[in-house]
């Protein structure tokens, strides 16, 4: 900018190296491949350099954003690349993640926690009680710290016994999810999540119950979680087994900081 006669003048300029008509301020095409009089295609401008500003407000009272392009040479961004991106600062390795590591914008390589699993364990060759209450189907319990976990859990279950004249199964086996925290009571009919599900008519009688479930466990606290089951199909005597793929009974945690 500059002053004459108690008039003000603009003037801006550009620096083009390789090219004869920059794009920005500052403008390097390192191939020197522009297309001078026609539009650049992207493979021309991949390897080209700009530095370019937005000015903000009036023309005296004026601030501006500086735009730096990498591979682009109309940039939208502080940084805007079209390309791939190399950063070392050591701490760089396979499968890591840039994170800021404070609050003024300073960022390093770091490597992401794996999810928390809780793991429990669910009994083979139980009975499923034949009075068609819920019964207790866990060797191992669920034990879940603070947090907002999701429960996964299937048994798998077939006859020990075959009725005379060709019966079949006419009713649903059933997975019960209860928080033994808050429901210690055997008696307790509060359940988390129940789900039913029809068996097979044929072979075995295979049922196969499982649910999903999301629970949220205070701060501070640990909470129990067990897996129940059950059936009006008393006269087959259905069991749980591990044939069939079995069962299984964990959670992951979905709150859990993806960094230490």
């Amino acid at each position: 900018m500059s002053l004459w006669g108690g008039a003000v003048g603009i003037v801006f300029s550009q620096v083009g190296i390789n090219t004869d008509h920059p794009k920005g301020i500052f403008h390097i095409d390192a191939k020197k491949d522009n297309v001078i009089k026609s539009k650049d295609s992207i493979e021309h401008t991949t390897d080209d350099v700009v530095f370019n500003s937005v000015r903000n407000g009036s023309i005296l009272f004026k601030s501006y954003q500086a735009y730096l392009g990498v591979g682009k040479i109309k940039p939208e961004a502080g940084l805007d690349i079209n390309g791939t991106m190399r950063l070392e600062n050591g701490a760089e390795g396979n499968n890591k993640i840039l994170v800021s590591k404070d609050n003024l914008g300073n960022a390093t390589w770091v490597a992401p926690l794996g999810p928390i699993i809780s793991v429990g364990k669910i009994n083979d060759n139980k009975l499923l009680p034949t009075d068609e209450s819920p019964g207790d189907l866990t060797e191992e319990p669920l034990k879940l710290t603070q947090g907002k976990w999701l429960v996964l859990s299937k048994f798998v279950v077939r006859n020990t016994i075959y009725p005379r004249g060709g019966l079949k199964p006419r009713n649903n086996v059933w997975i019960y999810l209860k928080n033994m925290t808050k429901h210690s009571g055997s008696k307790d009919p509060v359940f988390s999540t129940v789900l039913g599900v029809p068996v097979e008519q044929d072979g075995y009688f295979i049922g196969t119950p499982q649910l999903a479930a999301i629970v949220n466990v205070p701060k501070g606290e640990e909470h129990v979680f067990r897996i129940f089951g059950s059936t009006s199909n008393i006269q087959f005597g259905y069991a749980t087994t591990s044939e069939f793929q079995g069962s299984y009974f964990y959670a992951v945690r979905l709150d859990v900081d993806l960094l230490n």
